[in-house]
């Protein structure tokens, strides 16, 4: 029985509404319908130290069905060749990019989870809430900041820290994604926000 529910959670785990942080759209202009969000997460050490992260945003405007859909996450697969190692796009690939197009609206990222070994030993771990907000317009493309997720933090320290590191990062965009204009991005890097008890630090 426990080794069924443990590959139930593995198996809910991959499957419900995973989306590449890297994702971009092939055509994005101030005509669009939606709104981009920018950034990018980088972990601290040489090695992860778990498989798979999942960083979970909201709409915290509009009604249940708009919630509902506009609801995502950023996974993060920590492994390359069966053996955990980052996977990321710079940074000694540390540094991963991620795109998010939604609707108009107010959003936050609210939690985040890992999951510590791929297979039936592996177990999820959770943290508490947060609130890392943002607002998406209508044809805009917005920088939120990098997020580094601090994996050797101890205890009544920072887990996540949000910076501003637009300059590096957006170069890095270009080189990636040539087929969106990323000159009209506006710098909102996120300054403050619900820190969940010290989760999170705002720099």
């Amino acid at each position: 029985m426990k080794n069924y529910l443990l590959l139930l959670i593995s198996v809910v785990f991959f499957s419900c509404n995973t989306s590449k942080p890297d994702t971009a759209p092939e055509r994005f202009d101030a005509s669009s319908g939606k709104g981009l969000i920018i950034g990018t997460l980088t972990f601290d050490g040489d090695k992860p130290q778990n498989d798979i992260y999942r960083f979970f945003y909201e709409a915290t405007s509009g009604d249940k069905k708009f919630k509902k859909r506009n609801e995502g996450k950023i996974m993060i697969k920590a492994r390359e060749n069966n053996v955990r190692a980052f996977t990321g796009d710079f940074n000694d690939k540390r540094t991963y990019l991620f795109v998010i197009e939604r609707e108009p609206g107010t959003y936050a990222f609210t939690s985040y989870n890992y999951l510590n070994h791929i297979g039936n030993n592996g177990m999820v771990n959770y943290s508490t809430r947060y609130a890392i907000p943002f607002e998406v317009k209508k044809g805009q493309i917005q920088y939120i900041g990098e997020m580094e997720f601090m994996s050797n933090a101890i205890k009544g320290t920072p887990r996540i820290i949000v910076s501003d590191n637009s300059a590096r990062d957006l170069a890095e965009f270009r080189k990636k994604f040539p087929q969106i204009n990323w000159d009209n991005t506006i710098n909102n890097t996120v300054k403050s926000g619900d820190t969940g008890d010290g989760l999170v630090e705002f720099r």
